[in-house]
């Protein structure tokens, strides 16, 4: 396991850096310069160039960063190690070393005018409206307790390494030739005619000898190998498991109803209308056309208004004040007098009118008894965690402790690591199950241990008793799973062999259709597929088939539906007209792009094959050990 993810942080280290070689030197020294700077020793030297503690500390810092982002949390230091931070770390700065000895080397320099307008380009030292502000950049420097001299040193140091990957990269594009065959590749489009095959119904297929039961268990034995079964015991501190609601009377659900009986009283809502108009005198108009018989939006679209729907509201949705006084004092679909309301003069009306309703007592007891009881379970919850911490720490068993709580504990006599019994049925009841199995099967037996904490308050005290380890079953035993397994994967061999036999008789001369028609098959038709739209209607391996070989080629495939096979023929073979219009401009480019990574990956190594690099491990792990 060890081994893997150390494969697994080497290539990610890879990626990292090859990926982001191209553009980093520049913005990541920055961002490493805006920081103090110590004395202290060298972690590694490339010829005459340093790299030293603080550097090396910020750009594990940094490292340590990347991983947290990537696992969500504040990566330990063993995590670290196994996802190869320092690895990556060092690789970065050995390749920053190489490259500011070989410009050095090459007397490489960068001109003042070049050196400012890099300055000019940093976005720490513009001000708000993007202009570069030199008190700004003095602001930054001295809180980073950065000298202007020191800074700049730093930046032409870092404009330096830039040119010389430039030097190597500028200019490097893919070539047309490729781009013309990925073209081809792509937008090539094949005519395909195929049947689909389902495999024999197992049940159908006779049980397998003796041999050939025995060769299949013998082969698949890890399959039914049985897994490590432990005794569990655990009491459940939670609020669900020690509520008891028959234990709540009805005096006391009635008592808490009349407490609290605004919570189940839904309040008096009506469905308003509101019409804002332009000023008083509008409404003031609008109001007597109203009087007058109009409705609400004849005489409000007559002045240029508009009816408003508010909806089914209770007062309080409605802003405090005229308006919803007005809405709860009109009748029904006779509209209020003009109003100053939130937005202007305005006019409401109320089409509908539903009074306040209480639940009664005998729909929401149970819904009560329940809650009571709920609060009563969490004032036993502590009382009964403390009591049976104590006893455990005084060395009583977990049954004795739970048993002076007033508790009762259940024991799961054996289990397994997913939560099955021996009879591979699930085992049911057991709380926050993810968890509580992986702590129980990392738990010493007969031992003390934690209690897992689940769902903000609630607890699970455990103990493990025994374990039996995983072991071997025999073929008597696992008989019935054996055979079917076999027919299973018989039907599929059946399958295979008649597919292959099909697609052999079309190979030899049989049309598709007529093979179709003789085995009672349909031939369907997969016109104009790519190698990417063809995985739609083929699969992945079909695609793969009917891309296999020209045009004729006949092959037999798994089928898109799980279970299925596929027998098809190349019909016609398309290419496309244009290749290099299948490849659009953002592909080019990030092809390009991965080329000159490629050319700046190569110099790099190559540089560092050429110019020896020093590393000093105790000062390393002295820097790396300092960092929190």
């Amino acid at each position: 396991m060890m081994k893997q993810m150390r494969r697994g942080a080497s290539g990610w280290v890879a990626k990292l850096f090859l990926g982001g070689l191209a553009v980093s030197f520049v913005g990541w020294g920055i961002a490493d310069f805006l920081r103090p700077r110590g004395a202290g020793r060298d972690v590694l030297t490339a010829g005459s160039t340093h790299v030293s503690v603080s550097q090396y500390q910020t750009a594990y810092q940094q490292g340590l960063q990347t991983l947290a982002n990537q696992i969500g949390r504040r990566p330990s230091a063993e995590e670290a190690e196994i996802y190869g931070v320092d690895q990556q770390t060092l690789a970065i700065l050995s390749s920053t070393a190489v490259l500011s000895e070989e410009a050095r080397r090459l007397g490489m320099g960068v001109g003042d005018d070049g050196l400012v307008r890099l300055i000019q380009e940093q976005p720490a030292f513009q001000d708000q409206v993007g202009n570069f502000s030199r008190q700004q950049m003095r602001t930054v420097l001295a809180n980073a307790g950065y000298s202007e001299t020191s800074y700049l040193a730093e930046l032409r140091n870092e404009a330096e390494r830039g040119q010389l990957l430039d030097s190597v990269s500028t200019g490097a594009s893919v070539p047309a030739v490729f781009v013309d065959a990925l073209g081809a590749y792509g937008g090539e489009r094949r005519d395909v005619s195929y049947m689909q095959l389902q495999p024999q119904a197992p049940e159908t297929i006779p049980e397998p000898n003796a041999d050939e039961l025995d060769d299949y268990f013998t082969e698949h034995l890890e399959t039914y190998r049985a897994p490590e079964y432990r005794t569990i015991a655990f009491v459940d501190l939670s609020t669900d498991a020690m509520a008891d609601p028959t234990s709540v009377s009805d005096a006391d659900v009635a008592a808490d109803y009349e407490k609290d009986k605004a919570r189940f009283t839904t309040p008096e809502r009506r469905l308003v209308q509101q019409a804002v108009f332009a000023d008083r005198a509008a409404a003031d108009t609008a109001y007597a056309d109203i009087a007058a018989g109009r409705t609400l939006t004849e005489a409000a679209q007559a002045r240029g208004a508009n009816v408003t729907d508010l909806g089914l509201v209770p007062k309080t949705a409605l802003p405090a004040g005229a308006l919803a006084d007005a809405a709860f004092a009109a009748d029904v679909n006779k509209p209020s007098a003009v109003i100053d309301g939130p937005f202007g003069s305005t006019i409401v009306s109320v089409t509908e009118i539903r009074p306040a309703e209480t639940r009664p007592l005998a729909d929401v007891a149970n819904e009560i008894r329940t809650e009571l009881a709920r609060r009563a379970a969490n004032e036993r919850l502590t009382a009964a965690y403390d009591a049976i911490s104590n006893s455990l720490g005084s060395g009583a068993p977990l049954a004795e402790a739970a048993s002076q709580a007033g508790l009762t504990v259940r024991t799961i006599e054996a289990i397994d690591a997913q939560g099955r019994a021996t009879d591979g049925s699930d085992v049911s009841g057991i709380p926050d199950q993810a968890q509580f199995l992986r702590s129980a099967f990392q738990a010493e037996p007969n031992t003390t241990t934690t209690p897992i904490n689940y769902g903000g308050t609630n607890y699970v005290f455990y103990s493990v008793s025994n374990v039996t380890p995983s072991s071997d079953r025999s073929l008597d035993e696992v008989r019935d799973r054996v055979v079917a397994a076999w027919r299973t994967d018989e039907a599929q061999r059946l399958l295979v062999e008649r597919a292959e036999a099909l697609a052999e008789r079309v190979r030899k001369g049989e049309t598709l259709a007529a093979v179709a028609a003789a085995e009672g098959l349909t031939v369907q038709s997969a016109p104009a597929v790519t190698r990417t739209s063809g995985t739609a209607i083929l699969g992945e391996a079909g695609t793969r088939a009917a891309f296999s070989g020209p045009q004729g080629t006949v092959a037999q495939t798994p089928a898109l539906a799980s279970g299925d096979a596929i027998v098809l023929q190349v019909d016609a073979v398309v290419p496309v007209a244009d290749p290099t219009a299948q490849v659009n401009a953002q592909t080019r480019d990030s092809l390009s792009a991965t080329l000159r990574n490629d050319l700046q990956q190569g110099y790099v190594e190559t540089l560092r094959r050429q110019i020896p690099v020093e590393l000093h491990p105790a000062t390393i792990a002295q820097a790396r050990s300092n960092v929190r």
